[in-house]
């Protein structure tokens, strides 16, 4: 960009009024806007690095009511911001969080207008690879799919993306650095959010399986619909969004209607025609995506520095106790007193124990994504475990010398 290009850039940027922040993260920064007081609209800030702006131009050329329709594109100097219209409804999570599981035929119906909305984006080459409940949005005129944050153009002949961006319990498994994400890693985040609509639950909790196995709750046919749609190899699922859709359609309403109605989960929903509209509320509603598990090479520098220091005090302490123990073994003299021996066992376990939470903070990074502070979390659980390591370490040596 040249000056000139920079300076409209940051003319045009500053136009916009923020009514509030929904989002703001490493994928970016997401603010409800408003230009010259006129209507609401969703300004999304991308890093350079992540953005990809042919993907939003492609899907600035569909004409499709069920995505949001994208007002202009700019560049500033490290991000690429996008303006597109905001949807007014509710969030497919805070619906189920309020009122629980959806009733078959309801589920039906959004899963139908979630493959319409995908199925246009994949006639322009695009992927969307964040279908979440927090970007289906329950509107007036059907389910919207909002937030193409991290959507992409298909690249014939790629190994796999660049970026392993999702979120966790419905990013599709190639998302995660296998191969290349297709319309078929769509159809698998469509199926997992069929099972969550339909049980309550998200994918990666542990009443997941068992509430999606209950046809008390979920049709038979629905459920292998899921489960094609969720199969681990994409040429084992449903090839199209179009595909799943007639597959959700040939579902019999008889087999709909037989589903129990849905049960609130922890509260009652409120009614309808009682149930305050707060727009601003419902804006927060639509989600940032959150991190995908990633390569040990993208964590940063300092990080990866720790994590090796860590792993090669193992390495170095399990040789020292393998080599103390071989020695006495062979010679029959002991290099270090028994309590020392324990406490060198207790020490070695512990820092495996440390270095295995290391491997989750670096590799995965879903492990800490539902948290406010990740980083004060992971610290406060090292030392945690280094108090606790300490005082076995004691325990255990005082045992030892008082058996003797």
């Amino acid at each position: 960009m040249d000056d000139g290009q920079t300076l409209r850039s940051m003319v045009r940027d500053d136009a916009y009024r923020v009514v509030r922040v929904l989002g703001d993260g490493p994928s970016g920064r997401t603010e409800l806007v408003t230009f010259n007081g006129e209507g609401l609209l969703v300004r999304k800030h991308i890093p350079a690095t992540l953005a990809n702006a042919a993907a939003w131009a492609a899907a600035m050329e569909i004409d499709e009511p069920l995505l949001p329709r994208i007002e202009e594109l700019y560049r500033m100097p490290d991000e690429l911001v996008v303006i597109y219209d905001y949807v007014e409804g509710e969030a497919l999570s805070a619906v189920v969080e309020q009122e629980g599981r959806l009733e078959a035929s309801r589920a039906a119906d959004v899963i139908t207008d979630v493959c319409r909305a995908v199925g246009a984006l994949h006639e322009s080459g695009v992927v969307h690879r964040d279908i979440t409940p927090g970007n289906v949005i329950l509107a007036a005129d059907g389910a919207h799919l909002v937030d193409l944050g991290i959507a992409r153009q298909q690249h014939p002949g790629q190994r796999r993306d660049t970026t392993t961006l999702g979120t966790w319990g419905f990013a599709a498994p190639e998302q995660y650095g296998f191969k290349q994400t297709d319309a078929r890693s769509d159809v698998y985040a469509i199926g997992r959010l069929l099972g969550y609509a339909l049980t309550g639950e998200r994918p990666d909790a542990e009443a997941y399986e068992e509430k999606l196995s209950d046809r008390a709750l979920v049709p038979e046919a629905l459920c292998e619909v899921v489960q094609k749609a969720t199969s681990f190899e994409p040429s084992a699922r449903y090839q199209s969004a179009e595909e799943l859709s007639q597959a959700v359609a040939k579902v019999s309403a008889e087999e709909l209607s037989q589903a129990v109605a849905k049960v609130p989960v922890g509260r009652r929903p409120v009614p309808a025609s009682v149930r305050v509209f707060d727009l601003e509320a419902e804006a927060q509603s639509q989600e940032e995506p959150r991190h995908a598990p990633r390569a040990f090479r993208e964590a940063p520098l300092y990080v990866r520095a720790f994590a090796a220091l860590a792993w090669i005090a193992l390495a170095v302490l399990f040789a020292v106790v393998l080599a103390a123990a071989v020695s006495y073994f062979v010679t029959r003299d002991p290099i270090w007193e028994a309590e020392h021996y324990t406490m060198a066992v207790v020490l070695d376990a512990g820092i495996a124990y440390m270095c295995l939470e290391i491997y989750n903070a670096v590799r995965l990074r879903g492990t800490y994504a539902t948290e406010s502070h990740p980083a004060r979390l992971f610290i406060t659980r090292l030392c945690i475990y280094s108090l606790i390591i300490f005082i076995l370490m004691m325990a255990a040596s005082l045992v030892v010398a008082y058996a003797k």
